[in-house]
């Protein structure tokens, strides 16, 4: 689980260096085009994983739900 996370931080660093160095408009077009595709594949990934991870949450949610509680 944490190699996932650290996979996910890490990402989504990458993801905002992208988006930070388009948004200051100092970046080349055709230079760019790589970092622009690696962008929209980091968040491509991302919002699969995201989605992924908001079912598994849910699921976990429903669960408990189901699990009767003791009283002691």
């Amino acid at each position: 689980m944490t190699n996932r996370k650290s996979s996910l931080a890490k990402m989504f660093a990458e993801l905002e260096a992208i988006t930070a160095e388009f948004e200051t408009g100092q970046i080349d077009l055709e230079a760019g085009l790589p970092k622009f595709k690696r962008g929209l594949q980091l968040a491509k990934i991302l919002k699969k994983r995201l989605a992924q991870l908001e079912n598994e949450i849910e699921e976990i949610k429903t669960e408990e739900v189901k699990i009767p509680k003791v009283h002691t």
